[in-house]
């Protein structure tokens, strides 16, 4: 039911669309919602508006209107009503309201970083880190095997694709990490691959991967011409690993001349070697007159001190690579004086593992 206030106004809002005369005694006693309360109020101001020394002065009422509307938004003005919940939370305890503000700006940096890092391409920014991340939790969060597998191999081509732009040989540290991100990411989707039980899924998958190993034999073989000799045989090691033809080193001896031991002479023998490689030492490209005879090169120089290369080997006309460090030092008059290497730490496409190249190892400047 409506407060005693509103029913008097509705009632009073009739009686002004009606003459007392014509319509007001009808619509009482006609009316479907008689009131005795509203009766005796209309009836009331009825008999205080006849009354002619009760009426109040119209220049009087109209000052008095002006007055009160000057003062009701004076009073607005000094007064704003808190009709949001956070002000009003400030005012009651601001401790919580801070803690709340704290939150919500976490939140928002949270989410603004990460649409942010997805689109980060280049290892080297730290925001790189962050999208590894959250690439590790979607691939932690998917309990089938098979949107795993998938994952995987959409990280590898993200990878592939990220290498584009950092083949500036001022990108040498960050095109070596996405090359070797690029290696994990393809031996985790084949991993993953390899250990579904689904055949059709499987088979459907490797056959995806084939197809993106060709497509990955193709993008690093043309970023050859623009890397450094460093970068060159790391990618070359990589091209290997895919089962491409690549240079493979199995043995490098030096001979010293017995009239000065500048004057050397380097045979190089390995396989899938090209008529008309290059030499390298220590990674650098070297001016030296070779010949190539059943899959020997034999470089004869003079070096500029008496220092002996750390690291030899060749540079293919395709831009292959593949450098060791295992030396065979020997003189002219074929007495041997020992070896000049270290092992294979700094081996490029040395041949092991049954001709297979091994794992990318740190190239030695």
């Amino acid at each position: 039911m409506k407060p005693l206030s509103e029913r008097l106004n509705d009632r009073l809002e009739r009686r002004d669309r009606r003459s007392w005369e014509d319509g007001e005694a009808q619509d009482q006693l006609h009316a479907p919602d008689r009131d005795p309360e509203v009766d005796e109020l209309v009836t009331l101001a009825r008999r205080l508006q006849s009354t002619s020394h009760l009426q109040a002065d119209p220049d009087f009422a109209s000052q008095l209107e002006r007055r009160m509307l000057i003062q009701h938004a004076a009073l607005s003005r000094k007064q704003p009503a808190h009709r949001c919940f956070f002000p009003r939370m400030w005012h009651m305890n601001p401790a919580p309201a801070i803690a709340l503000g704290f939150c919500l700006l976490v939140l928002l940096l949270g989410t603004s970083m990460l649409v942010v890092a997805a689109s980060i391409t280049n290892p080297a920014n730290p925001l790189y880190v962050l999208k590894r991340w959250e690439q590790h939790v979607q691939v932690s969060l998917s309990n089938s095997p098979t949107p795993q597998a998938e994952l995987d191999l959409q990280y590898a081509r993200e990878r592939l694709h990220t290498l584009a732009s950092l083949t500036n040989p001022a990108h040498d540290d960050a095109y070596r990490q996405a090359l070797a991100d690029l290696d994990k990411q393809m031996n985790d989707a084949t991993r993953a691959i390899s250990a579904l039980s689904v055949v059709p899924e499987r088979n459907r998958l490797r056959n995806e991967l084939s197809s993106f190993e060709a497509e990955e034999r193709h993008t690093l073989r043309t970023f050859l011409p623009q890397l450094d000799v460093p970068d060159r045989l790391v990618t070359t090691d990589e091209l290997g690993r895919l089962g491409d033809i690549v240079p493979r080193l199995l043995s490098v001896e030096i001979v010293l001349s017995v009239r000065s031991s500048r004057h050397i002479i380097i045979s190089i023998s390995g396989d899938n070697i090209q008529p008309g490689a290059q030499l390298l030492m220590d990674g650098q490209v070297m001016e030296a007159q070779g010949s190539f005879h059943n899959g020997v090169y034999v470089f004869m120089l003079s070096l500029s001190g008496n220092q002996l290369p750390r690291n030899i080997g060749i540079l293919n006309t395709d831009n292959t690579a593949a450098q060791t460090s295992t030396i065979t030092v020997k003189s002219s008059n074929e007495n041997s004086n020992g070896d000049g290497g270290s092992g294979n730490n700094g081996d490029h496409g040395k041949g092991n593992n049954g001709g297979k190249p091994g794992k990318t190892p740190a190239p030695h400047h």
